[in-house]
C-alpha cells in the first residue's frame, strides 16, 4: 500500500475517534445536567444525540458493506481472470499437442495437403473450443465457490468482531453511567 493511502486511513480513523469522543462527551454532559436539573430542551438534545449516533452507526455499516462488496467483487474478478488466462493457456497448449500428435499423423498430413486440410482444422478447432470451454467453466465455478466461501467466512468473522466491540462499548458506557449515578447519589446523600 502507498504511504499516502495509509496516512489517509489513519486520519480517517482519527477523525472517527474524535467524532465518537464528541458524541460521548456531549451525552455525558447532557446526562449530568439532567441529573441536577430536568430541562426538556436538554432531554430533547440528548434524544437527538442518541438518534444521531444510531444513524451514524447505520451509515458506517452501509458504507462498510458497500466497500466490502466492491472489494470482494474486484478481487474475485481479478483472481478468476488471471487464473482462467493461465489455465486456458496451459490446457490449450497441452490439448493442441495431444490432439495433433494423436490425430494428425503421416496419413492426415497427406490428406491435408491434398483436399481435407480445412475440414480437419475446423473439427480440431470445434472440439478444442468445446473441451476448453467445459474445463474452464468447471474450474472457474470451483474457484468462485472457494473464493465466495472464504470471503463469507471473513465477513462473518469481521461482523462478529464489530458486534462484540459495540456491545462491549455499550455495556462499558452503561456501567460508567451507573457508577456516576451511584456516586452522585452518594455525594447527594452526604450533602444532605
Amino acid at each position: 500500500m502507498a504511504p499516502s493511502t495509509l496516512s489517509g486511513r489513519f486520519r480517517g480513523r482519527e477523525t472517527q475517534f474524535h467524532i465518537e469522543l464528541l458524541y460521548g462527551a456531549l451525552f455525558i454532559a447532557g446526562f449530568a445536567y439532567l441529573v441536577f436539573r430536568v430541562d426538556p430542551r436538554v432531554a430533547a438534545f440528548e434524544g437527538g444525540l442518541v438518534v444521531g449516533y444510531l444513524l451514524r452507526i447505520w451509515e458506517k455499516m452501509s458504507i462498510y458493506e458497500r466497500i466490502l462488496e466492491e472489494a470482494v467483487s474486484r478481487e474475485a474478478e481479478t483472481q478468476v481472470e488471471a487464473e482462467v488466462e493461465e489455465q486456458v493457456g496451459r490446457e490449450v497448449e497441452e490439448q493442441v499437442e495431444a490432439t495433433v500428435d494423436e490425430q494428425v499423423g503421416e496419413e492426415v498430413e497427406e490428406r491435408v495437403e491434398a483436399t481435407v486440410g480445412e475440414e480437419v482444422q475446423e473439427r480440431v478447432d470445434e472440439r478444442l473450443d468445446q473441451e476448453v470451454q467445459e474445463r474452464v467453466d468447471e474450474q472457474v465455478q470451483e474457484q468462485i465457490d472457494e473464493e465466495v466461501q472464504e470471503r463469507v467466512d471473513e465477513e462473518v468473522q469481521e461482523q462478529i468482531d464489530e458486534e462484540v466491540q459495540e456491545r462491549v462499548d455499550r455495556r462499558v458506557e452503561e456501567r460508567v453511567e451507573a457508577e456516576i449515578e451511584e456516586r452522585d447519589g452518594a455525594s447527594g446523600d452526604e450533602d444532605a
